[in-house]
């Protein structure tokens, strides 16, 4: 069983939002899933999540908008699905397309810095 700490208990809990603690939920299980004994805090992150592979990982990252959920750390994005300099590069189609930037867009509602690299 993971060990959360007091502030790591009430984000679970909703205490801070239901997108927090939906994120904490995921990040506890996945550490006990994974054999974790503790979490570790952590100065900053990168989301590699953030290039579209399908609906799900965009209606993910609106749930957690919708809960009012904010990153807590600087945190960069991974290259995204479109390329926002040359659109017509792009050979999605366009309801994927649209998908793809929904996705981009709610990283970016987040807080997340927009450096679409995979190299931050």
């Amino acid at each position: 069983m993971v060990q959360l700490n007091q502030t790591e208990r009430e984000i679970a809990e909703g205490k801070h939002g239901p997108a927090g603690a939906m994120a904490m939920r995921i990040v506890a299980d996945t550490a006990r899933m994974l054999g974790a004994a503790r979490l570790v805090p952590v100065a900053s992150a990168h989301i590699d999540g953030c290039l579209y592979h399908g609906d799900s990982g965009t209606l993910f990252a609106e749930r957690l908008v919708d809960g009012g959920g904010a990153v807590a750390v600087p945190t960069t994005l991974n290259v995204g699905a479109l390329d926002l300099l040359h659109a017509g590069r792009v050979k999605l189609a366009p309801e994927r397309a649209a998908m793809a930037r929904r996705m981009m867009d709610a990283y970016q509602k987040l807080g997340c810095k927009p450096t679409w690299t995979c190299a931050p």
